[in-house]
This record gives structure tokens, C-alpha cells and sequence, in this order.
């Protein structure tokens, strides 16, 4: 294999920088730092998908007196990284980016699963350490390796900011979070598998990663993980092309939580499924918490083996459904309050009921209408900015026009020729009585307000007043078909207006 040279300006950038990294806050931010950029320059001579398959797991841990410390899953990971990238590496190293005589040092997390009996990797007592010669030029012993039980620096692959206190909890998915949350506080044991499904952009990888986040916070020793399948298929695939498969399985089998996303990806792929059986199987025997999702139920995915669907269905499943008016409300309100936005009730009772199905939409929609309100000159987010966000992200929808109680109550009030603030008092009157029945009534049946905001908007009235009138007004039209008539003559007008 050829390797190409480390450009000298790219390090010159470099170095220009590290001098006050030592100085920083700490080894473990320094060590961050140095390790992104000594995976920038090996990305000048390893592709992106080697980048991600074998250096995505390696943590920095610390960095100091010219020592940089990582984090590996294994020792069997360590042997199979120096055996097929040792040049690289010492590449980079040779650059002087660590310094004078600077030293790369792995720490093993844990010790593998498997051996490789022609890995020429020792395994190491908890405090010992196993020199690597590097063979080629004259600096020699450029990596070290050493036992560690602590892994405070493991990358789990989740976002941060996915969490339980930023999903938003409606009645689409309350039992699916309230599993959620039930996983933390009893991990491998009742729910395990915890199988997610549910339609895209529904909120499951959220709620997946947040269950990971709130482990981490619960339990830092523990080793959680998050995955994609389509990710997990290419790392597979990549390993076993490259005769490394071993050290992929022993990674996985290492976890204390596996969360593996868009199982449907499976289908169809035998090899696949059979790696997912294996580490299923170590996992739940060692009471290790598995976690996956889906976007439909695990049985109705096609060509996945009957052993497999067995064990996706042991622990619990839960779904999500599309989110309701109040829920999508509210989503819209906690992204806006997220983005420090604020904007009229009108625009998000526009928003929510004309973005459905998808709170991946909603948030699109939120960053155009930000996006608009940024670049504009307005001193607050109009209602126009509204209507363009919503065509742009959803395209060629149906537009339900926003109907306000205030264009309803103005309606009735010009058929029953009284004024709004008589339906909107506490005067019993038969006329006026009829009049606020039918208006609370239609505020029902127009929009999707609740009992209880539509008797807010009545002058504060209970909602068991306003769930009286809909009842009464619907049965009453059901029965009169003057009052039927009366009824749609009053919508057109609202619709007119």
C-alpha cells in the first residue's frame, strides 16, 4: 500500500494552533482537539467510509506531555487498527503534530470477546503496558496500549440534545414514552427488547436516543450505543470484505445498551440478520438492554427470519401515531421557544393544522418561517411568512384555511342580529342562550380548538358548559332541519369572511 506524504503546511496549521492546547481547560479537551485534527490529516490519505467504520469508536481520553491518550473498544480492535493502518498512523505521528517525540496511546475500554490468534496483540494486565514497534524509519515504540476498566470517554453516537425533556408527550405517544422512561430504571430486565415502530419522522429516534442519554446520565460506566441500520450493514459488510469481522462482532458484544435504528432495513439481507441474531442472543443471555425501531410492526416486515421476529417480539412494543392538533401545537411552540421566537397564536393554529403527520415537517417549517423573519426587515413574524413557509416545505397541500371563534361569533351575532358581547355574557335570555350554544357549538365543529380553550374564548366559561351546547346543538340539528339549514348558512358566512 502506498501512503502518501503529510502535507507540511497542513501541519504548520496545526502546530500553530497546539502550542496553547496544554493550557487549556484540560487533557481531555485538548485531547479532543488534537484528535480531530489527526483525523483530519488521515483523511488525507484513508477514505471517509474507513474513517467512519474503524476511527468513528476510538474516544480521546487525554493529552499530555505529548501523549495522546484514546479509548478502543477491544484489544482485538487495537491489533486489527495498528495491522492494517500503522503506517498512517505513524505518518502522522512522524508529522510532529503530538510534538517531540509524541506518542499515541490506546486504552482498551474492555477486553474483547474474541482473540486473534494471529494478531500479534498481547493481552495486557489492568496496569500494564505493551509496547508497539513500528517497523519502518528510525523512530520506533510511536503507540502504546494498556488495560483501563474505566470508559468515561466512549462515544455512544447519540445527540445530545435528544432527551426526555425535549420530547414533546401527547396522547400519539405517551405509552411509548412512558416505556421509555420505564427502561432507565431497569435496564435488561421487564422491557427488554424495547421495540419502537411507527411512521417516518414521528419522533422514534428521539425518543430511542433519549432513553440512551438518560442511561448516560443515570449510570456513566455503562457502554450504550447508537446505530443506524443501514450504518450497521456497511460496517458489517466493510469488515467482512476485509477479513475483520471478528473485531466488529466483539465491539457490539461489549455493550451494556444496543440501540439499533430502522430495523426494516434488514429485509432481504440473511447475512445481516443472522450478525443481529448472534449479538441479540450474547446481549439478552448477559441481561444487557436492547433497544430498536422500526417504521412499521416487526411482523409485517417482509424477509426477515421467524428467530429473529421472535426475539424482537420478547419484551415490549410500543408505537407512535401521527400527532393530534394539540400535540402539533404545542410541538410548534417548543421549537419556536427553542429558536427564541415568538410569534401570534394565529400563526401556530395555522401551522398546526396545516403541517400533519410529521413533526420533522413542523420543524422544517419553523426554520423557513425563522429563516424568512431573519432576512426580513418586519419587527415580528407575520402571518405571510406563515403561509410561505408552509408552501415551501409541504408543497402542493391542501390549504385548510384558519377559521377563528372570533369570525364565528361574529357570524352568529349578524344572523341572530345581536351583539357579540351579548354571547359572550352571562345573560340566560332563550335568544341569546340559543345564540351562544350555537356558536360554541360551531367553534367546535370548525376548528380544532378543545372544550376547554373554546369556554376560555366564551368569556371563560367551563368546558362542561361548552361539551352541553355541542351535544345539544348536534342532536338538535339532527332532528330539525331548520336548524340544520341555519347551520350551514352561518358556515358559509364564517367561510366568506
Amino acid at each position: 500500500m502506498i501512503v502518501a506524504a503529510i502535507s507540511t503546511d497542513s501541519v504548520n496549521k496545526f502546530l500553530d494552533s497546539k502550542s496553547n492546547l496544554q493550557d487549556s481547560s484540560g487533557e481531555k479537551k485538548a485531547a479532543k482537539e488534537i484528535w480531530e485534527k489527526f483525523l483530519a490529516l488521515l483523511k488525507q490519505n484513508l477514505k471517509d467510509s474507513e474513517i467512519n467504520t474503524w476511527f468513528s469508536v476510538i474516544s480521546p481520553k487525554s493529552y499530555s506531555e505529548n501523549v495522546l491518550t484514546v479509548t478502543v473498544p477491544s484489544a482485538d480492535y487495537y491489533g486489527m487498527i495498528e495491522k492494517r493502518y500503522n503506517k498512517h498512523i505513524a505518518s502522522v505521528l512522524e508529522s510532529g503534530l503530538l510534538g517531540e517525540n509524541g506518542r499515541l496511546n490506546y486504552e482498551v475500554c474492555q477486553e474483547g470477546l474474541f482473540d486473534f490468534e494471529d494478531s500479534g496483540v498481547k493481552k495486557a494486565n489492568p496496569d500494564s503496558i505493551i509496547e508497539f514497534s513500528y517497523p519502518y524509519g528510525a523512530q520506533k515504540n510511536f503507540t502504546s496500549i494498556s488495560i483501563s476498566q474505566n470508559d468515561d470517554s466512549f462515544d455512544s453516537n447519540i445527540i445530545s440534545r435528544h432527551t426526555f425533556d425535549s420530547f414533546v408527550k401527547g396522547e400519539s405517544n405517551e405509552y411509548a414514552y412512558s416505556m421509555a422512561v420505564g427502561i432507565t430504571n431497569n435496564l435488561g430486565v421487564l422491557y427488554n427488547p424495547y421495540f419502537l415502530f411507527g411512521g417516518v419522522g414521528l419522533g422514534k429516534t428521539h425518543l430511542v436516543q433519549a432513553i440512551g442519554n438518560e442511561v448516560k446520565r443515570k449510570f456513566p460506566d455503562k457502554k450504550v450505543y447508537y446505530t443506524t441500520t443501514p450504518d450497521f450493514t456497511t460496517q458489517f459488510t466493510t469488515s467482512l470484505v476485509k477479513n475483520e469481522l471478528k473485531a466488529t462482532d466483539a465491539f457490539y458484544k461489549s455493550l451494556d445498551i444496543l440501540i439499533l435504528d430502522d430495523i426494516q432495513f434488514l429485509e432481504g439481507k440473511p447475512g445481516i440478520q443472522n450478525f443481529v441474531y448472534q449479538i441479540f442472543n450474547t446481549l439478552h443471555n448477559n441481561k444487557k438492554q436492547l433497544i430498536f425501531s422500526s417504521d412499521k410492526p416487526i411482523n409485517i416486515v417482509k424477509n426477515i427470519e421467524e428467530r429473529l421476529i421472535s426475539r424482537f417480539q420478547w419484551g415490549i412494543t410500543c408505537d407512535i401515531q401521527p400527532p393530534n392538533w394539540e400535540m402539533r401545537a404545542a410541538i410548534v411552540k417548543k421549537k419556536l421557544q427553542e429558536c427564541k421566537t415568538e410569534v401570534s397564536e394565529d400563526i401556530i393554529h395555522y401551522i398546526a393544522t396545516n403541517v400533519k403527520d410529521s413533526i420533522r415537517v413542523i420543524e422544517g417549517c419553523i426554520i423557513n418561517l425563522i429563516s424568512q423573519f431573519a432576512f426580513s426587515k418586519e419587527e415580528a413574524v407575520t402571518f405571510e411568512m406563515a403561509e410561505k413557509a408552509v408552501q415551501r416545505v409541504v408543497g402542493n397541500f391542501k390549504r385548510v384555511k384558519s377559521i377563528s371563534i372570533e369570525n364565528i361569533i361574529f357570524a352568529v351575532s349578524e344572523h341572530f342580529s345581536i351583539s357579540e358581547n351579548q354571547i359572550l355574557s352571562k345573560k340566560r335570555t332563550k335568544e341569546i342562550a340559543f345564540a351562544r350554544q350555537v356558536a360554541m357549538y360551531l367553534a367546535k365543529d370548525l376548528t380544532t380548538f378543545t372544550f376547554e380553550s373554546i369556554g376560555l374564548n366564551f368569556g371563560g366559561k367551563d368546558h362542561s358548559t361548552v361539551l352541553y351546547a355541542f351535544n345539544s346543538i348536534k342532536e338538535q340539528s339532527k332532528k330539525d332541519k331548520k336548524i340544520h339549514n341555519m347551520l350551514l348558512d352561518i358556515k358559509e358566512k364564517i367561510k366568506s369572511l
